[in-house]
């Protein structure tokens, strides 16, 4: 078998030519030997280019790089029925280099979690797994080769696990942490317990449950590693009664309107948490017919805000997706230039109308994931770097933020995206009108969502996107009902999240991210839960506030940084 993973053409582009001429017919030949592959060819008018037999393997060779691309590559796991629950395994995947998903087919036999993907370099599996006190997180293996023997599925994610706190933790003493004598003997004592279970017999079910327990143990390690972390970070950064420069933001958008219907209620409240309000209605809702635009929605949300004295923040102005470009516009995608005339028009009309009130200026999101497909990455970064530079020459020096949703990449789950996050993390780095990364971490299942992950690795991404020199922002939800993963099927209760389990996750990522330096804001996206029937039954309940106007309990954790914290 040929195992290729380059897709791009390596040969002349005269040996092109002709590879373009066969390639249709070598896709019945995926799975053939290369010998049979160049016996079938060397005696026929499809290679009259080819001088040698040489010359005509390598000719097939690069022509079955075009092709190669759809081979799926084999990941095999041993499981035993119950230890994980099969709709968990099922939303697990592959992820290449830096950890980003590639597009993966996930099966579950029975004793058996088969991953396929069309990558056949090593990479890492995730699968999510149930821990206290967070729930579900997602759990990585270290990186694996395919193979036909299957791996032992909870074996591979406690030698991740461990690997990887142990490798953070020597992140962490590099910079000065002093790592607690009771948590330095804990995770000795774990590492000796995987090195005995290691070599053990794996099919016997007492190791396996081992196993497990490695895992459940780890992950609370983590918690109490990262937070012990996070207060030595704050004592030094507070060390002489200094205030963090962090702002505390509150959202609402189009899907939750009722948030400030019963604002006034809770103005002190919010005063006493928050610095600015966001809350800008889309596109389509401010410009429904070209030119003409509908100020009336927007005005009357902002006034009470405005009241109380609340900053705002205006944005995202241009969200790259279907459900926020205006109507009239969609059909107009492809037209090269109309919709970046369109874009510049709406936004600095709308700059022109606010941009003495704005606090900071959402330019875009949702175009890491690509979801337009008559928008590659190439025209909307260069559109949001138009936009910016546009601002500027305004007079505008108020900070220009840029969305990046899903920042680990989950999208690439549903189709290989052309650019890398790196290439896009460097074209923005290179814009210097461009203050700041707004990293959307909306935990939960979803299309747009993040999936939940430990809090050391949360501040590991945090520290990633901090390397490129900009300011970082935060927005961050999780719900507290519903299901952690898309399934129909009906799922155990100590998998589904509760309020509990918001307020501790809350508490848990809000001191991870108090603890970074180059955090400088955070925003809660969505203030109340939605009483609408439709997004009810979808299971949208990210507020802070419920649908009977109660405080749920994590809103005290904004309260008591805004007090004891922050300027």
């Amino acid at each position: 078998m040929i195992c290729l993973k380059s897709r791009k053409w390596s040969g002349t582009p005269r040996n092109l030519r002709v590879a373009q001429r066969v390639r249709g017919t070598a896709r019945k030949f995926r799975s053939a030997p290369l010998a049979a592959l160049c016996k079938t060819y060397s005696g026929t008018d499809f290679l009259p280019l080819c001088s040698s037999t040489a010359s005509t393997t390598r000719l097939l060779v690069s022509m079955l790089n075009f092709r190669y691309n759809s081979v799926m590559y084999e990941w095999r796991f041993r499981i035993t029925p119950g230890i994980i629950p099969q709709p968990l395994l099922e939303t697990s995947y592959f992820a290449g280099w830096g950890r980003i998903p590639r597009l993966t087919k996930t099966f579950v036999r029975e004793n058996e979690l088969l991953i396929h993907t069309n990558s056949c370099n090593s990479g890492t599996v995730h699968v999510p797994m149930v821990h206290a006190p967070l729930g579900v997180v997602m759990e990585s293996t270290e990186s694996l080769l395919s193979r036909h023997a299957p791996y032992l599925l909870v074996r591979e994610l406690a030698r991740g696990a461990l690997g990887r706190c142990y490798r953070r933790l020597f992140d962490w003493q590099m910079v000065g942490f002093i790592q607690p004598e009771e948590l330095e003997e804990r995770i000795a004592e774990i590492a000796q317990r995987f090195s005995c279970a290691v070599v053990q017999d794996p099919f016997l079910p007492e190791i396996e449950q081992e196993f497990v327990e490695i895992l459940d143990d780890i992950a609370l390690l983590i918690v109490e590693e990262n937070r012990e972390f996070a207060e030595q970070s704050l004592s030094w950064r507070t060390r002489n009664d200094e205030r963090l420069p962090i702002v505390l933001g509150i959202g609402t958008n189009a899907r939750h309107f009722e948030s400030l219907q019963n604002f006034d209620a809770y103005a002190k409240l919010l005063q006493d948490s928050f610095h600015v309000v966001q809350h800008t209605p889309t596109w389509r809702e401010l410009e429904p017919q070209p030119g003409q635009f509908d100020w009336e929605h927007l005005e009357k949300h902002l006034t009470t805000p405005f009241r109380f004295g609340f900053h705002i923040v205006f944005g995202p102005l241009i969200s790259f997706n279907v459900d926020t470009i205006p109507e009239w516009l969609l059909p107009k995608l492809p037209e090269e230039g109309y919709f970046e005339t369109r874009a510049t028009r709406f936004v600095n009309t709308v700059a022109e109308r606010y941009g003495h009130l704005a606090h900071s200026w959402i330019l875009a999101n949702r175009f890491v994931d690509q979801s337009l497909s008559d928008m590659p990455p190439e025209r909307s970064l260069g559109l949001i770097r138009m936009l910016a530079q546009q601002l500027r020459s305004r007079g505008i020096e108020s900070p220009l933020i840029v969305g990046i949703s899903q920042p680990w990449g989950e999208y690439a789950l549903q189709q290989t995206p052309s650019w890398e996050q790196v290439q896009i993390a460097e074209t923005l780095m290179g814009c210097r009108d461009i203050d700041t990364f707004l990293l959307e971490m909306d935990i939960g299942c979803g299309k747009h969502l993040t999936l939940p992950r430990d809090p050391m690795c949360i501040g590991n991404m945090i520290d990633q996107w901090s390397f490129l020199g900009k300011k970082i922002y935060i927005s961050l939800s999780i719900p507290s009902a519903g299901a952690p993963i898309l399934t129909t099927s009906e799922l155990a209760p100590e998998i589904l999240w509760s309020e509990e389990k918001q307020r501790i996750w809350t508490e848990t990522l809000l001191l991870t991210l108090l603890g970074k330096r180059m955090v400088r804001g955070i925003f809660w996206s969505c203030l109340q839960d939605p009483v609408t029937p439709s997004d009810v039954s979808a299971g949208f309940d990210y507020g802070l506030i419920d649908a009977q106007q109660a405080l749920k309990s994590a809103f005290k954790h904004f309260s008591a940084i805004r007090r004891n914290l922050l300027q």
